[in-house]
């Protein structure tokens, strides 16, 4: 199918604004979904329409889907006060957006920019999780995007929908990333929580924004939930595959984009859990979100967070463009360039 007019969540994120320049490069006019107080300057631009409003509330947005074709959906929390606000806005809100793309006379695709977390790490038997593997999440941050995926299942026969799960995402305008480029940059040490830091699937925003695009265009479609294939068709992997460094590693090639030497400090795990209550704590005082809480050390010490794009790659012709140790001097020089370090 061709994209032409696109509604897009979460665009005043960090992958939402690489997603809407793709767009804007290709020539598609952009629907963003923007709340008020957001700061989204790089929106006001041509081919881009400012819907102001919030995935909470439907109608706020209803009548911008009306002549979409696709709706990519790249909203959503990653930290949050509660696992209550997880979910509403990670799966009630996702189940509100499908119903109201449902209701339309032609409904758009709906691609959904899930989370590795909502399938958890692979089985221990397996190197890798895949599609066909069952969903395990083990943080409220994967259990809210899986049920963000369960809510999509039970209206699949509405609309066509298909899921993306990213790994880690990084590149420029990332400041989560951002951080761990700084911290070594600043002190020479990459802080790691556990003696045995787990594999990552990684993958650059510009290598997301391409899969993303390819699966709104020629991607297969969700299952309804209760049939046969239920929870494999319709799910794709997003990473770079052709290796998976682990945390610790990740640090030392971080490193060595920035120039700099680097100590990987491993803490105690009991430190990690303890360092994370303390800053919910904090979040609770101030009312904000604790981006390093006790849910962020549950999945930082799993034993593994490998996966395999090999159905994006055979499906998709899915090809990550750069490998890991380019897009992490691009980065840098990104972060140098714009002030970040």
């Amino acid at each position: 199918m061709s994209i032409q007019t696109v509604f897009l969540t979460g665009a005043s994120g960090f992958v939402g604004t690489h997603v809407a320049e793709e767009l804007l490069r290709r020539g598609c006019e952009v629907r963003c979904l923007v709340r008020p107080t957001a700061r989204a300057e790089h929106l006001d631009r041509p081919g881009i329409v400012r819907v102001e409003g919030a995935l909470e509330a439907p109608d706020s947005y209803r009548r911008a889907l009306d002549g979409c074709d696709t709706v990519l959906h790249a909203g959503g929390l990653v930290a949050a006060r509660s696992k209550r606000e997880l979910l509403r806005t990670n799966s009630e809100a996702t189940a509100w957006l499908a119903d109201a793309c449902a209701a339309l006379p032609a409904p758009p695709r709906l691609v959904f920019v899930s989370s590795l977390a909502a399938a958890g790490p692979p089985p221990l038997e397996r190197a890798y999780r895949d599609e066909i593997d069952p969903a395990a999440p083990v943080s409220d941050y994967g259990i809210s995007k899986r049920a963000g995926e369960i809510a999509l299942e039970q209206r699949a026969d509405r609309l066509p929908i298909t899921v993306v799960r990213p790994g880690i995402v990084y590149g420029s305008r990332d400041p989560k990333v951002a951080a761990i480029f700084k911290a070594i940059q600043r002190t020479g040490l990459h802080v790691v929580v556990g003696f045995q830091t787990p594999r990552l699937s990684l993958i650059h925003v510009d290598d997301l924004v391409d899969l993303l695009l390819r699966a709104a265009r020629d991607g297969e479609t969700l299952a309804p939930a209760g049939s046969r294939d239920a929870g494999q068709r319709g799910f794709y992997f997003a990473c770079d595959d052709r290796e998976h460094p682990t945390y610790g590693q990740f640090g030392r090639r971080v490193a060595a984009a920035l120039g700099r030497r680097v100590v990987v400090w491993p803490l105690w795990r009991w430190v990690g859990r303890t360092v994370g209550g303390v800053s919910e704590g904090l979040g609770r005082l101030t009312g904000s979100a604790a981006i390093l809480s006790r849910d962020k050390v549950r999945e930082a010490t799993a034993w593994s967070w490998a996966c395999s794009a090999a159905k994006a790659r055979a499906q998709l012709a899915f090809v990550p463009a750069r490998p890991l140790d380019f897009r992490l001097r691009q980065t840098a020089e990104w972060y140098r360039d714009h002030g970040w370090l």
